[in-house]
């Protein structure tokens, strides 16, 4: 009886054993969680990440920038962050490798209306009056696609406009067009209610690079490359359902982002599968990454944004071989 009793207590105590062990893992999103974050909350809400032995907590950050710094100062292991972000941190940002990219396509978008500039191909970036933000370099990528079609860039007019006045300024007509990124079209659309929202999206028009997708600082991908071969596993798991069921995602993430509409995150969903579901990751699996065009990102931005202190050779930060196996199919 006693070694009976014995038993029954020692196998109690085994699931709180199991999740004393689970390591506690940090990500830090690009922004404040919006819909086209879904995908990060399917694997806590399935248990993927505890199937990884993982405790992942997801945080969001002011921008780019900030979960860039987060990643190195090591506030988060892991961060969603966008390539050529990293690349234009220079020296500064040396610290943090890709292990997998999420977005295959690049999201920037010049967003015009119709009636109105009705930017559909880059040729009517010539002379366009483009809200943008000067403090950063994304306007400076527009003006490089321009010249990868042969046109004038100095002709596209920046105007400085704060992210949150750009709808409002579009919608009053009182800029031709906008700098957003792709998932921010279901917002507009919603925003702008006499005129049909066009997007020229740069990422199918020839800009090919690589945007955003999961880094890590060095010294904790040294330390525990399995932890993170488990992180991006789980996670891409979660993409992978996100995207063949949004419906099912929008209800995962307004368990944990209470203010957010399920129809919108439908909406980004759907535009997110756009920008990770191609060709590659159709033949290789959600995340994948290829060093040629990793290399074709780096060189972009070095070309075309200025960069402070020493430049970033794809050898700085491409990481392979912690994308899970099999791979994680569309």
């Amino acid at each position: 009886m006693r070694m009976t009793s014995l038993a029954v207590v020692a196998l109690s105590l085994l699931p709180l054993a199991a999740a004393a062990q689970e390591r506690k893992v940090v990500f830090m999103l690009d922004f404040i969680s919006l819909g086209r974050h879904a995908p990060w909350y399917v694997p806590i809400a399935k248990g993927y990440y505890k199937q990884e032995g993982l405790d992942v907590t997801v945080v969001p950050s002011k921008g780019t920038a900030d979960v860039i710094k987060g990643v190195d100062a090591g506030v988060a292991q892991l961060g969603f962050i966008d390539v050529p972000s990293l690349v234009a941190g220079g020296e500064a940002a040396s610290s943090i490798k890709m292990v997998a990219v999420n977005y295959q396509k690049a999201p920037y978008c010049v967003f015009s209306l119709n009636p109105g500039a009705n930017v559909t191909s880059p040729k009517d970036m010539v002379g366009l009056e483009f809200g943008s933000s000067t403090a950063s370099f994304v306007w400076k990528i527009h003006q490089a696609f321009m010249k990868m079609h042969g046109l004038d860039p100095s002709t596209l007019k920046v105007v400085n406009i704060d992210g949150s006045a750009r709808v409002p300024m579009l919608a009053a007509r009182k800029v031709q067009a906008i700098d957003l990124f792709v998932m921010s079209e279901p917002g507009l659309k919603r925003a702008v209610k006499d005129a049909e929202v066009k997007c020229l999206l740069l990422g199918e028009h020839g800009l090919d690079i690589y945007a955003n997708g999961i880094g890590v600082r060095q010294d904790f991908l040294k330390e525990n490359p399995q932890v993170v071969r488990g992180f991006v596993r789980a996670a891409l798991r979660g993409w992978k359902d996100a995207l063949e069921n949004p419906e099912e995602a929008a209800k995962i993430e307004v368990q944990y982002v209470k203010a957010l509409d399920p129809k919108i995150i439908v909406e980004e969903l759907a535009i997110v599968k756009r920008l990770a579901v191609v060709p590659d990751t159709r033949k290789n699996g959600y995340g994948a990454m290829d060093k040629e065009k990793m290399a074709r990102t780096v060189q972009f931005i070095n070309d075309n944004v200025e960069v402070t202190g020493r430049k970033l050779t794809v050898d700085d930060i491409y990481r392979d071989g912690y994308l899970p196996k099999p791979a994680i199919l569309p």
